[in-house]
């Protein structure tokens, strides 16, 4: 496992200059073999663990989800988001499942959904009154459909965290909290901000350090 994880941090720091390198052949082979690597190790921990047919099932889902997601982002940002939509639907649905076995019912978790409500609205307000600054055009009602979905699993990974101490769900939490946040960066990377190297350098290690996070949760 040391190896592993010593593997994929190097291939990250390689994905620091190749994410933002011309040559996206670099670019697309480095980011598969990140995506390939947490996702096999998931894979082969979940026939290791559990049955095929349980809830278990969702969170192999969720991460063949966000690998399809990777696959496709390289070229195609609008189907790359579509996997992750579904991806992170499934993320959030395994996590109030996790919640709910631990006695959290929904309505003990509701801030979660307040929370996610609250900065979506937010954020597509901006969209509508400040265009100038939330430069999505047309795409705003798409991205900010995308939001609501990563904002309800990142706030619920967060709920996990606080609320099961000594679990494993406190790394899986964390790693979903990490994503919702590379998502973050990445929405002012390409809509607000003027691009900039060191800001989706930051969207790439926020993202592969909690998906390694959420698979390294699967094998405790």
């Amino acid at each position: 496992m040391s190896l592993f994880i010593a593997i994929y941090l190097i291939a990250l720091f390689c994905y620091f200059y190749t994410r933002t390198s011309d040559n996206i052949k670099y670019r697309a082979i480095n980011k598969y073999i990140m995506a390939t690597m947490y996702l096999v190790l998931a894979i082969i921990t979940f026939f290791k663990k559990y049955e095929f047919v349980s809830y278990q099932t969702l969170l192999i889902a969720a991460l063949i989800l966000a690998w399809l997601g990777d696959i496709f982002l390289v070229f195609d940002f609008g189907r790359g988001g579509d996997f992750f939509l579904a991806g992170n639907i499934c993320f959030a649905l395994y996590e109030q499942i996790i919640l709910v076995k631990h006695g959290y019912t929904i309505k003990s978790t509701y801030w979660v959904f307040v929370l996610a409500a609250i900065t979506t609205i937010l954020f597509y307000l901006g969209c509508v009154y400040k265009p100038d600054t939330f430069k999505l055009g047309k795409m705003k009602g798409p991205i900010t459909f995308y939001l609501s979905s990563i904002f309800t699993h990142g706030l619920n990974g967060l709920c996990m965290a606080i609320l099961l101490p000594g679990t494993p769900f406190v790394m899986m939490g964390i790693g979903s909290f990490l994503f919702m946040i590379s998502d973050m960066i990445l929405m002012i990377y390409k809509f607000i901000l003027d691009p900039n190297k060191w800001l989706i350098r930051a969207n790439s290690l926020t993202y592969f350090l909690g998906l390694l996070l959420i698979a390294l949760s699967t094998t405790l």
